[in-house]
């Protein structure tokens, strides 16, 4: 591209042969641009066009194929009814200064001031005829289809908190990635029956039921299972649900702490028309149960396993996914405050302060008429994995290991007097129930050694 103004000696991303896409309805606008609709009026990224055209309304869309030396519109003339027939000129230049592309007219109409005058311009070639290309969103969609036929969901840790995969490569192998591929964790969780499983195989896997459901009255995830998004490079992980029926309710309630701590996002899902106390009451008990038992963890395991990766000691980011029916969403009736400020102060009100989560965000969706609309929930998932700031991906094998090293920290039979607690998260089910012998030496010092060996022997406890 030539370079007609001195003042403007390199070209930035989106000139130079690279453009990038216009949407952020998929991607936050970072990716390269791969396709231009001529009805969306706008340059898409391959992930922004395949969500877009996924829609009804939108599927018939023409769209072309982005191909090296291609000119995009003029920006400032897109819609102008005094174009010819309506239509739009092709870009001539584009303005580094106010980031625009412009055809001949308006670059004359917007920069013939004098503050303007200076911005540094660059030119494009002539544009060529662009070839339409309608079946392309079809065929991508196709190709993702085809991809997403391949992936198979298996079982990670069974209720009792026992690991069904057995080391790094079984794992590498069931994911179906390679061993150096970097990827971050997407987990949910929620109340039993609200649709988990179901929101993941709908966000993630275009309604494939790669997690399976059921109509049923009995809850059909028990444990943790696994299965890879190859779309956008991440481990998701489905939960069994909270209060549900069944044994080891204890053990349950742990092993979902050890998935949120190496988790990068939390999607937690509700189904309720209200927002009840015990959602804010769980990500209360999980944050302050994380800083206190799972940080230290995180740190020795960086230690102890030579990882190149470090654990954050900062937890995951939080989506809060709540769907209605019959009530308004949180802060459709407050405009001036946020659903987040809304949330901030709910959590304020019940004496909880969630401080180990890196963020929480509400994404609420109403459905007045089924099915769900799960575009929303991707739009914010999307934009929380392309933040690397507190959370960087990582090899499989480094989340093996995370999650592994956890399950031997944290295992045992949990007793049942320890699940009458008022918090999901008790003190007892992280630390030791067994009384070693220098512990029990030194609370009971002023007695007899022979009185201390008898009780000692009669607890049944496992001497260290």
């Amino acid at each position: 591209l030539l370079i007609m103004n001195s003042q403007g000696s390199s070209a930035e991303k989106g000139v130079n042969g690279v453009l990038v896409c216009q949407e952020s309805y998929a991607c936050g606008g970072s990716d390269e641009a791969a396709f231009e609709c001529d009805e969306c009026g706008s340059l898409q990224c391959i992930r922004c066009e395949l969500e877009l055209h996924r829609q009804e309304r939108m599927r018939n869309h023409d769209r072309i194929r982005i191909s090296p030396g291609h000119v995009p519109y003029c920006d400032s003339c897109k819609g102008d009814g005094g174009v010819a027939n309506g239509g739009r000129l092709r870009a001539v230049v584009r303005c580094q200064g106010c980031k625009i592309n412009l055809c001949l007219d308006c670059q004359k109409r917007t920069h013939s001031g004098v503050s303007k005058r200076k911005h540094p311009l660059t030119a494009y070639p002539p544009s060529k005829p662009a070839e339409k290309n309608c079946s392309t969103g079809d065929e991508q969609l196709d190709a993702l289809k085809a991809k997403l036929e391949q992936v198979t969901s298996f079982l990670l840790v069974d209720e009792k908190e026992d690991m069904q995969v057995k080391d790094e490569e079984e794992f590498v192998r069931k994911l179906g990635c390679r061993p150096e591929e970097l990827l971050k964790v997407v987990s949910i969780f929620g109340n039993t029956g609200e649709g988990k499983s179901h929101t993941l195989n709908h966000t993630f896997f275009l309604g494939r039921e790669v997690f399976r459901t059921s109509p049923t009255q009995e809850s059909c995830t028990v444990g943790v299972w696994g299965a890879l998004d190859p779309l956008h490079k991440v481990v998701i992980v489905d939960t069994e649900g909270l209060l549900g029926a069944g044994t080891n309710q204890g053990q349950r309630t742990r092993l979902l702490l050890k998935v949120l701590a190496v988790s990068d996002l939390v999607i937690y899902r509700t189904h309720a028309d209200r927002l009840h106390d015990d959602l804010f009451k769980f990500l209360g008990d999980a944050s302050d149960a994380y800083l206190k038992h799972f940080t230290k963890e995180l740190k020795a395991t960086t230690a102890r396993c030579g990882l190149d990766v470090p654990l954050s000691t900062l937890g995951p980011a939080v989506i809060i996914f709540h769907e209605t029916v019959h009530t308004k969403l949180l802060g459709s009736d407050k405009p001036s405050e946020s659903a987040e400020r809304l949330l901030q102060e709910r959590f304020r009100k019940l004496g909880l302060f969630p401080e180990a989560f890196s963020s929480i965000q509400y994404r609420g969706t109403r459905t007045h008429n089924p099915p769900t609309d799960f575009s929303g929930l991707l739009r914010s998932v999307e934009q929380q994995l392309d933040n690397n700031t507190t959370r960087s991906p990582r090899s499989a094998g480094v989340i093996y290991k995370a999650l592994q090293a956890l399950s031997e920290c944290f295992s045992g039979e949990i007793p049942d007097e320890h699940l009458a607690s008022n918090s999901f998260f008790p003190d007892e089910y992280f630390t030791c129930s067994s009384i070693c012998l220098s512990s029990f030496l030194k609370q009971h010092s002023h007695r007899s050694t022979y009185a201390l060996s008898l009780q000692f022997n009669s607890l049944g406890s496992v001497v260290s």
